[in-house]
């Protein structure tokens, strides 16, 4: 086991980029961590140069001192023994407590099971992802003119953490609102402001560069407000370089059907998967 350096995080995430989608969350989170952004993560390898297999996971040190962190690993390898080995090597996880594996590919499960039981600790699978990525600018929409019927667009604040919390499928605790605050503060976001200047729609980025956390306020639903978000983030992305992706769960066919007509396209034989321990 190695802990990637500066230098190293660099070559890491331009290697990545030969593995999408597999390798796109990883790679997200190389992309910020190499910009500077605020984290709390160690990037670990099996080799070097040479690796097989890249975990980012939480610094030690945070877990220990921050009760209730969200213990979230992002995990890529091109083979399932070769990441068996690594989780088994001592404190690369604790096998006692929380620990989300958020979009660990779909083939590697079955491992990821096997070897929870081995260590008696009780797993399930969360959610099953397709993974969306965007890759050509041209396939997104033209976007009409402004005029006094478009949407006021505008950028959340810090006052608005706690109706993005509130709203969101994972939120309405303490952590959560804490995420949400960093996600505003750090990585862009956007929203359309109601003639008081309040928002009512938004969009926002997760540490790891994936679009997420997009709603509209129910009352204000059924004008198209979505895919003007995601447009307008899409290429706000696109033209400073990031990544451009998100992750739909089966059986959200509005949003894939959405996700799909703006251009966003998928490998149709990967999944990623949600993959939970000690789940309270």
């Amino acid at each position: 086991m190695l802990a990637l350096g500066t230098e190293e995080l660099r070559i890491a995430e331009s290697a990545l980029k030969e593995f999408f989608p597999q390798s796109i969350k990883v790679y997200g989170c190389l992309f910020n961590l190499n910009r500077e952004k605020p984290h709390n993560l160690e990037v670990l390898v099996d080799s070097w140069p040479d690796f097989k297999t890249v975990i980012c996971k939480p610094h030690s040190k945070s877990v220990r001192d921050r009760e209730g962190v969200f213990n979230i690993y992002s995990v890529f390898s091109k083979n399932k023994d070769n990441l068996r080995k690594l989780l088994e090597e001592t404190g690369v996880v604790d096998w006692s407590a929380f620990a989300l594996f958020a979009g660990i590919e779909i083939g590697h499960v079955d491992m990821m099971k096997e070897l929870a039981v081995s260590k008696n600790t009780p797993s399930k699978i969360g959610s099953v992802m397709h993974v969306m990525m965007l890759r050509d600018v041209r396939r997104l929409p033209q976007l009409p003119s402004e005029s006094n019927a478009s949407p006021r667009l505008s950028s959340l604040d810090e006052s608005h953490a706690e109706l993005v919390n509130k709203t969101w499928s994972f939120g309405g605790t303490e952590i959560s609102y804490r995420s949400v605050k960093n996600y505003i503060q750090n990585f862009p976001n956007f929203c359309i402001l109601d003639e008081s200047g309040s928002p009512v729609a938004w969009i926002l980025l997760y540490q790891h560069c994936a679009l997420g956390l997009l709603y509209t306020l129910p009352e204000c639903r059924r004008k198209g407000w979505a895919r003007v978000l995601v447009t307008v983030m899409s290429k706000h992305l696109l033209s400073q370089g990031y990544p451009v992706y998100c992750f739909i769960e089966e059986g959200n066919e509005i949003s894939y059907r959405l996700f799909k007509s703006l251009g966003f396209e998928e490998d149709p034989d990967y999944r990623a998967v949600w993959f939970e321990l000690n789940c309270p």
